[in-house]
């Protein structure tokens, strides 16, 4: 059955999912699994649950702004445009309502060579000008097998440079010369590479412009609060597009007293696009799960090697420890798989939130103690009414 993706099912009432936080922090609901036994408090009482010798491994990644929106030109039709006038708005102006995009960013591949997630038909060598920031135009350069678009940004000050993109798209437009593009990050376009935007720049614009990247089971928009709330207190290098969630569970007080009364270690896993992505697959084990860019400073990688227990703080974090434990590396990507036919070498206690049914995370979990305690655990939660996803309650599985 451990097997089987139908296994890893469940049913939820929609009113579960947890559309904001609760304030104070402390007093979300926490349910402890210790020794058979499920204790149900709350996060004011979390340190009395683990014992002062365990090495807590947080994740310091920080969440970017990375949703957008963009506007794709019709080459042929705007080409005329452009040449007609000299105001970018005139043409935004012009367009309807179905040329705009969400786009969701979600890494750097080169330097100049960006991955991201377009909703709705697109194809190579589609211009897109950048909702509200009237200067930047994005093209789509690769596209690769699980959908995700290889794109590259440019800047231009006048219109000049953006009528010569499009008209050079309109000469090449073919899949060989965009497949060289992409590979080469616009090298052989020596007329745009003072154009072409890169890793700081992008990341620049997406601080400025973007929104918060909420979940997709989170139905409405972002907010200013959600800046504040979509980020852990202690996050530090930019990178994911989604929150390490359980890590959004800690007030400063509570930082705090962790940092004063255990071992700490911090890892850096930037959370990709891919974590929303669903197991397909009906024997799990099939599954290819997404890679993320990974970091163990030394100090933390030299705790993590000589410490007996071990507590994560998220799903991320966990998959941080095995990852350098099982492979040995400190830096690189992670596409570790964790289930209960792969489970975890050392990390046996975690801190988490409560996972989509038939998700990565979910079997990640079942890894520790199994699936069917798993889902009878979820059933008492669901009965408890507890707060489910991203913006939910928290569990606690103690060694």
């Amino acid at each position: 059955m451990d097997y089987q993706l139908e296994a890893y099912n469940f049913s939820l009432p929609t009113n579960l999912i947890a559309t904001n936080p609760i304030y104070p922090k402390e007093h979300a609901k926490l349910l402890v699994y210790h020794n058979n036994r499920i204790t149900h408090t709350t996060f004011e009482n979390l340190f009395d649950f683990i014992p002062k010798d365990y090495l807590i491994v947080l994740n310091n990644t920080k969440v970017l702004k990375a949703r957008l929106f963009g506007y794709k030109l019709s080459l042929q039709s705007d080409l005329v445009y452009l040449q007609a006038t000299t105001h970018i708005q005139q043409i935004l102006d012009s367009f309807q309502s179905q040329r705009k995009k969400e786009i969701f960013y979600h890494k750097t591949l080169q330097s100049s060579l960006h991955l991201v997630q377009i909703k709705g038909r697109v194809k190579i060598a589609d211009i897109f000008i950048l909702e509200g920031i009237n200067n930047i135009a994005m093209q789509i350069v690769g596209i690769q097998e699980n959908g995700f678009k290889e794109v590259i940004f440019y800047s231009f000050k006048d219109l000049q440079i953006l009528w010569q993109l499009v008209q050079n798209t309109l000469e090449k437009k073919n899949g060989a010369y965009y497949q060289a593009k992409s590979q080469h990050c616009c090298n052989q376009d020596s007329l745009f590479n003072n154009h072409v935007l890169h890793e700081n720049d992008v990341l620049e614009i997406l601080q400025k412009y973007g929104s918060v990247p909420l979940p997709p089971y989170i139905k409405r928009k972002s907010n200013i609060q959600d800046e504040i709330d979509y980020q852990s207190i202690f996050a530090l290098h930019y990178g994911s597009v989604a929150a390490p969630t359980a890590s959004l569970h800690f007030s400063e007080t509570m930082l705090d007293y962790l940092m004063s009364h255990y071992s700490v270690a911090f890892v850096t896993l930037h959370v990709g696009a891919g974590t929303f992505q669903p197991v397909q697959t009906e024997n799990i084990i099939a599954h290819k799960i997404h890679s993320e860019s990974c970091y163990i400073p030394h100090e933390s990688a030299k705790k993590i090697l000589e410490s007996k227990k071990i507590l994560c703080v998220g799903t991320t974090a966990m998959r941080s420890v095995e990852w350098f434990l099982q492979t040995r590396q400190t830096s690189g990507e992670n596409n570790i798989f964790l289930h209960p036919m792969n489970p975890p070498q050392k990390v046996k206690s975690l801190l988490t939130n409560f996972h989509l049914p038939k998700s990565s995370l979910l079997m990640l979990v079942s890894s520790i103690i199994g699936r069917e305690k798993t889902l009878e655990i979820y059933e008492e939660a669901i009965k408890q009414q507890y707060r489910f996803y991203s913006y939910g309650d928290g569990m606690l599985i103690i060694e």
